[in-house]
């Protein structure tokens, strides 16, 4: 444009030289030629040949000479005009040498102007040119950076769809290199059909210089197909497209991400679909934006995008905008889910009711963007809803006046007040009730609303048969008009011209006659309904019942009367029996008195009380006669009687006469004297049968239903007072043996509650602590036992004790206590829980046994195993030593036969052992049996003595015997020798050499004494309660051998007998021991 703008210039100053110059030059060479012509016309030549010839060359001429002048005139212009324009190109060469400028490269060039015309201007353009050109440059770098920083790939493209350029992030995508892919067409990184996609989105917004986004498939380097989405833009150049670039993004993951969102959508979808009812989704637009099958299939229109009211209700107008709550709105403003029903006229015209439930859809701000309407037709439950409504009113006022009349009984109040109600009910304006006289056979009205007593007065009483009233009456039909003024069907009638239009008459029944009618009237017409008749019938079938009840309330308060008196009585003598037997202390005489008084409130002339026996026979329990035998058997198990039928039934039986009775067997004392009828009732508690109480009339005589009851009650109450007094005999027995047992346990027994007090103490515990039942009931069990300090540690362990107890747990601990005697003991505590009836604890039951002497058994099995241990070591280390000495042959014979002697006799010691201690293993076990026989006791002596001659003879003692006249003995002779030999060898183990034993036998009335004395070292007198406990073996026990089992055995084996032994010795004068067996002679 500037140099158009040079060379315009060039030529104008051209042209305005050459118009300076050429134009007066001009005008000087017509003024000259016009001249030429008017002289030449004035010369008045005639025309020859030659005039003609130079007329006609004259302009040719003129123009020859003129065209050389021109010439010259312009040549002049082009030098003056190059001579002023020397100045602009000056500006020319600056432009030149900065065009070399910016071809080199170098942007910061700057020219400078020759002045402020055109070219200047040039210049100046030319500046700013290339200072936009450095920025844009500059700009164009930084953009070269960002998009070689682009993570996502891009390419850009040319108008033949050939690739120009790529950045890194393509490369590193899709494998290819700039190299490879420069001048490619695009459509070699496409399939068919994606290479169609692309060519339809360059074709349709290419073309027309628009963006486009979509998606396709791109085939990378290594054949792989990469989902891309390219958002593609138009290169325009001077308003021209050249080119496109095309921006990539890695669309896998997206991809996939669709895809479960697609199964998302359509599993969803499918979800809506199977829902039988309608479901849309509604944007803010109220629009909706999807909905299931079955909202598609109802509509008889488009759906998708539709407003809602229009597609749900075919409506043109919103909801709130008819003046209903539009679900959608209220969730959108609330936020909150909403229910509603609306109504709405369906296709066939008719109302459809939906029951609507709007949920709102919120973003992540808690925003409500979209609505979801669940849509459930349920015009099918409102109507039934309304028809049940309708109903409901009609029980309602049925119910209310159904109270009412069963409310009161005061006929005023009652028939005016359903009176109001009817008309209120049928929206009548008045009404009457007539009330029939069977006497004169017509109807009077009692009760009145909305017409003048003149009127009734005039009307007030009607014939039966005769107007509405009187047909109603007789024929017991309810008779219903919409106006009677002008129903043809009735033709006489006092009503029909009384302005009354709707009218009806409605019969009041009683349960076998009309008792009345009910008369309701309306000024207007009034079309009555079914539901309208069969309410008003019922009412007058209920008022018809309730008028029937005054009456039959003023029988029955008359009869009520009679029946309370006779109440008074029956209670007077309940209270008298009651009384009687609440008192009793002699069952037998209480009972005569009750069964007399029956007697003489039933006006019997004999009564008894029958009960069964173990046997199921009939005893007498009581009489009205106080002679007779109590407790003797009346009928023997298997005898028909009327006690047993009445038992049998569980119901009074009545006999009325006993004279002709075959079926029942009558005992003597009533087939003796001539009683006519008879009342058997039996005696029940729940379904037991205690016993039958028997009336007796010398009359005949029949009883009526209340006498039959009383009497039962009579009965029932009697049989209560016999369970009663054998619960409470029973009870007294259990509590005394109850109290007995817990008195003779030997182990101190305590109760507490749950706060540790005392609520009760046997014998045994108060002999141990010193606490009374009386001191101790109420107190705290371990304060109890603070009564010295040594029972500190005492007190923790009962505590915990009970603590566990009250926890549930049973459990057991052992204590040291020291008693009242300053003694101190071993307790062993056993604490149980007491359950209540619920099986929460209630209490503690705490046992405390005394051990020591358990812990001193124990302490002396320890020693005496040890003793018994040691024993069998030595005699076996002498048998072994010996028998080794022996077997080496280094003895001679005479010490063989001593060592052999020894080894026999220890050998013997060992046997003794053995054989005492697997005694008292079969007595313990049970398993030990006597074998008795007679034997002759001299023999038995002799013999005794015999086995024991050699022991005899070795301590120099001396053994006399006297049998005293008894010459045998039934016993078993193995077990008393057993006995007798440990006795005799005590005696002779705890005595010095020389020592006298004497065995004494004497006979008495019961058993058959033998005494043997020693004069040995004698026991201590603290040893002797411990002498027959076993492995006890005294202070003398550590000078000789021995197991303390001995004395243990002996009083065992006179147990298994029957038997026992007394043991008496003084110290150092010796022991006595005297054998009781009991005197038997042999079967």
């Amino acid at each position: 444009m500037g140099k158009r703008r040079i060379v315009y210039r060039l030529i104008g100053m051209f042209i305005a030289f050459a118009l300076l110059i050429t134009v007066p030059m001009t005008f000087t060479i017509l003024t000259q030629v016009n001249k030429i012509i008017s002289e030449e016309e004035e010369l008045k030549s005639p025309e020859s040949e030659e005039y003609s010839k130079i007329h006609k060359e004259f302009t040719s001429r003129l123009v020859e000479q003129v065209i050389p002048y021109v010439f010259y005139i312009l040549i002049m212009a082009l030098m003056l005009s190059m001579l002023f324009a020397r100045k602009m190109l000056v500006s020319l060469k600056e432009l030149q040498r900065g065009s070399k400028a910016i071809m080199d490269g170098d942007l910061d060039i700057k020219l400078q102007a020759a002045g402020d015309d055109e070219l200047g201007a040039v210049i100046g353009a030319f500046n700013e040119m290339a200072s936009s050109l450095r920025q844009k440059t500059i700009d164009l770098q930084k953009k070269d950076i960002y998009v070689n920083a682009m993570l996502d790939p891009l390419w850009v493209v040319d108008e033949a769809n050939r690739v120009t350029d790529i950045n890194p992030a393509f490369t590193s995508l899709f494998g290819y290199s700039r190299e490879e892919i420069m001048g490619a067409s695009i459509f070699d990184f496409f399939d068919e059909h994606n290479a169609a996609i692309v060519r339809g989105q360059l074709k349709d917004r290419r073309d027309r210089g628009l963006s486009s986004i979509y998606e396709v498939n791109i085939i990378s380097r290594d054949g792989s197909s990469i989902p891309v989405l390219i958002s593609g833009s138009p290169i325009m150049t001077a308003g021209e497209i050249t080119g496109k670039i095309g921006i990539f993004k890695d669309f896998r993951e997206q991809r996939q991400l669709r895809n479960e969102l697609q199964r998302s959508k359509e599993y969803v979808e499918t979800v809506m679909d199977s829902i039988e009812d309608q479901l849309l989704v509604i944007d803010k637009d109220f629009r909706i934006v999807t909905a299931n099958k079955i909202a598609f299939t109802n509509s008889r229109g488009p759906v998708l995008g539709e407003f809602c009211y229009a597609a749900v209700h075919d409506s043109i107008r919103p909801c709130w905008a008819e003046g209903h709550e539009c679900p959608a709105q209220t969730v959108f403003l609330t936020g909150a889910n909403f229910r509603t029903i609306h109504q709405h006229i369906g296709p066939d015209g008719g109302k459809r009711f939906h029951e609507i439930v709007a949920s709102p859809i919120k973003d992540q701000s808690g925003n409500v963007q979209q609505v979801i309407e669940l849509l459930r037709d349920v015009t099918d439950r409102v109507l039934h809803e309304a028809d049940i409504y309708l109903k409901n009113t009609e029980l309602v006022t049925l119910n209310s006046i159904s109270r009412l009349l069963s409310s009161s009984l005061r006929a005023d109040e009652i028939f005016s007040t359903v009176l109001d109600r009817m008309i209120e009910l049928i929206k009548m304006d008045g009404g009457g009730l007539f009330f029939i006289d069977e006497k004169k056979k017509d109807m009077v009205c009692h009760y009145h609303k909305g017409i003048s007593d003149e009127y009734v007065r005039m009307i007030g009483r009607i014939r039966l048969g005769e107007d509405i009233p009187g047909k109603v009456a007789l024929t017991g039909q309810i008779i219903t008009t919409s106006d009677i003024s002008t129903d043809r069907r009735i033709e006489r009638s006092v009503m029909k011209y009384s302005g009354m239009k709707g009218y009806c008459c409605i019969p009041v029944k009683g349960k076998e006659r009309i008792i009345g009618v009910f008369c309701l009237f309306s000024f207007k017409p009034h079309t009555f309904t079914v539901e309208e008749e069969s309410i008003l019938v019922s009412i007058g079938e209920m008022t018809g019942i309730a008028l029937e009840n005054i009456k039959l309330y003023e029988k029955m308060r008359e009869l009520y009367e009679h029946q309370r008196q006779r109440r008074e009585q029956e209670q007077a003598q309940l209270l008298s029996l009651t009384t009687k037997l609440g008192s009793a202390t002699d069952l037998r005489y209480i009972l005569g008195r009750v069964m007399e008084q029956v007697r003489e409130i039933c006006s019997a002339d004999y009564s008894w009380m029958l009960v069964r026996g173990g046997s199921d026979d009939f005893l007498l329990k009581a009489s009205s006669n106080p002679s007779e035998d109590i407790g003797r058997v009346i009928f023997t198990r298997g005898i028909s009687s009327i006690e047993g039928y009445a038992l049998e039934k569980r119901a009074p039986v009545v006999i009325t006469d006993i004279r002709n009775e075959t079926k029942f067997f009558i005992p003597p004392e009533v087939s003796g004297v001539s009683y006519h009828s008879a009342l058997a009732v039996p005696m029940l508690i729940g379904e037991k049968s205690v016993g039958v109480i028997t009336l007796y009339y010398l009359g005949l005589r029949e009883f009526r239903d209340e006498e039959l009851h009383f009497l039962r009650i009579i009965a029932n109450m009697l049989a209560v007072s016999l369970e009663r007094y054998d619960y409470y005999i029973a009870s007294i027995n259990e509590k005394s043996l109850s109290e007995t047992i817990l008195q003779s346990v030997a182990d101190g027994i305590v109760t507490v509650d749950t706060g540790g007090r005392i609520l009760a103490v046997n014998k045994s515990f108060e002999q141990m602590t010193g606490i009374s039942p009386e001191a101790g009931v109420g107190m705290p069990l371990c304060d109890t036992l603070r009564y010295h300090d040594e029972n500190t540690d005492l007190c923790l362990i009962l505590g915990e004790s009970l603590q566990a107890a009250l926890a549930g747990n049973k459990n057991n601990r052992d204590a040291v206590m020291m008693t009242p005697r300053a003694s101190k003991i071993s307790v062993r505590i056993s604490s149980s829980p007491v359950l209540g009836p619920d099986n929460t604890v209630t209490g503690v039951a705490t046992l405390m046994r005394d051990i020591s002497r358990e812990k001193e058994i124990d302490a002396m099995k320890t020693e005496i195993i040890r003793s018994v241990s040691h024993g069998f070591r030595t005699p076996l280390s002498a048998i072994v030593g010996m028998t080794e000495m022996i077997l080496e042959g280094d003895i001679d014979e005479t010490k063989e036969k001593q060592y052999l002697s020894v080894i026999l006799s220890e050998g013997m010691r060992l046997s003794d052992m053995v054989s005492d201690l697997l005694s008292i293993a079969r007595i313990e076990s049970g398993m030990e049996r006597i074998r008795p026989e007679q034997f002759d006791l001299k023999d038995f002596l002799d013999e005794l003595l015999f086995s024991l001659n050699t022991a005899i003879e070795k301590k120099q003692a001396s053994v006399r015997y006297d049998i005293g006249g008894v010459s045998v003995l039934y016993a078993d002779p193995g077990k008393l020798k057993q006995v007798m030999l440990n006795i005799i060898d005590n005696s002779l183990t705890f005595s010095d050499p020389g020592c006298h034993i004497d065995i004494r036998v004497k006979k008495s009335d019961t058993d058959i004494e033998i005494a043997i004395q020693d004069t040995g070292w004698g026991i201590p007198e603290e040893e002797m309660p411990h002498l027959k406990e076993r492995f006890f073996r005294g202070r003398h026990g550590e000078k000789v051998k021995g197991s303390g089992l001995g004395l243990f055995l002996c009083s065992e084996i006179l147990r298994l007998h029957g038997g026992g032994m007394d043991i008496r010795s003084v110290p150092g004068q010796g022991t006595g021991i005297t054998i009781h067996l009991p005197h038997r002679e042999m079967p």
